[in-house]
């Protein structure tokens, strides 16, 4: 069984649905063209400088100098901790603190330098990634509201899946913690207990997830990666985008709203009519005593 719904669909305004009808092709985006200041681009930088991570791997490894217990692991710092706790090295954190400075910075150095590879395999992922976004069902009256233009629009549903354009869609997480490329907690570790990072293995997670208060928008993404044909080269961020064609059979359904003008009806009814025949075209209608839409066959 996949783990994804059978179809997808995309809430948008009329005029947008009658170029994806038009054209027969999706619009994927790239994150900086997100209308989201929470988005993750590839302007975005690390909530730490070398100075932060140098002073936060110092009060660390003083704090484990002096802790009650002695520090564990394996890491050749945790070594070194523990026996010069049982020398009693240091009389007081700030005689470590002082000590420490040069050991550290070198640590830090060498943890840099791999920030450094991380950050520009970063920006390189995120000037090419390509997101084409949807929800679950025709019915999401949140969606409706900020994506369809407040029931002027209309919702396109597509097929999805193997052997389709829209192959491996990935739900979106909500929760209250925003994305880092990498935070500060993590690179501490690989400094202190040589841990092994690979933030550029999870790159893609950093786009599956938003705050709570979206949850009503039931989104799933799907992936792609511009190439140069694609214009990757292009440094203007407006041209950041891919139209890429889909089947004529992965259109399956039209929605329009309840509140679309009789003209825009008229427009995309003969779009789909010329371009997607044996799509199915619903009207959208709020139903009596609830806050829900039903749909009936045009």
């Amino acid at each position: 069984m996949p783990d994804h719904p059978d179809t997808l669909a995309k809430y948008c305004p009329t005029q947008t649905a009658l170029a994806i009808v038009e054209s027969q092709a999706l619009r994927w985006s790239a994150p900086a063209l997100f209308a989201d200041p929470f988005e993750l681009n590839h302007r975005t930088t690390l909530a730490f400088d070398p100075h932060s991570l140098l002073d936060s791997v110092i009060r660390a490894a003083c704090g484990m100098i002096f802790a009650r217990d002695e520090p564990r692991g394996n890491s050749p710092l945790s070594t070194v901790i523990r026996r010069w706790r049982d020398e009693e090295r240091f009389a007081s954190p700030e005689e470590a603190e002082e000590a420490l400075h040069e050991l550290m910075a070198r640590m830090v150095d060498q943890r840099q330098s791999a920030i450094d590879e991380m950050m520009s395999e970063w920006r390189q992922y995120t000037r090419a990634l390509r997101i084409c976004s949807f929800s679950t069902k025709a019915d999401n009256l949140t969606a409706w509201q900020y994506y369809a233009d407040c029931h002027r629009g209309a919702v396109l549903k597509f097929a999805c899946g193997e052997n389709t354009s829209l192959a491996h869609p990935k739900a979106v997480n909500y929760n209250p913690i925003r994305p880092e490329i990498s935070s500060l907690k993590d690179q501490l570790n690989a400094v202190l207990h040589n841990e092994q990072l690979r933030p550029q293995d999870t790159f893609e997670d950093k786009f599956l997830s938003k705050p709570p208060t979206a949850k009503g928008e039931k989104e799933w993404r799907c992936f792609t990666e511009a190439g140069d044909e694609d214009g990757l080269r292009d440094n203007n961020e407006q041209h950041w985008y891919i139209d890429r064609p889909f089947a004529q059979d992965e259109l399956k359904s039209v929605y329009l709203g309840a509140f679309m003008p009789v003209s825009d009806k008229k427009a995309l009814l003969d779009a789909v009519k010329k371009h997607n025949p044996d799509t199915k075209v619903f009207q959208a209608l709020p139903v009596a005593g609830k806050y829900e839409v039903e749909f009936t066959r045009v």
